[in-house]
């Protein structure tokens, strides 16, 4: 079994200016996050295999209740 170890740091690293002003952008900041959390979604006639699952979907409704 391996055996690790733990390094115990009590020196807190702070933040360069740079790196603060970086992160002052909040528009950027927020769109990053949007981007990064929210897929696109496609509309119905955009997407093939959806389109054509709710139409085959809809022909069986159709035959079951037509009978």
């Amino acid at each position: 079994m391996r055996k690790f170890g733990v390094h115990k740091n009590n020196e807190k690293i702070e933040p360069t200016t740079e790196q603060i002003k970086r992160q002052k952008d909040f528009a950027r900041l927020h769109h990053q996050y949007e981007q990064l959390t929210k897929r696109g979604k496609k509309p119905l006639y955009r997407n093939p295999k959806l389109l054509l699952f709710w139409i085959v979907i809809a022909i069986i409704l159709f035959l079951v209740f037509y009978e």
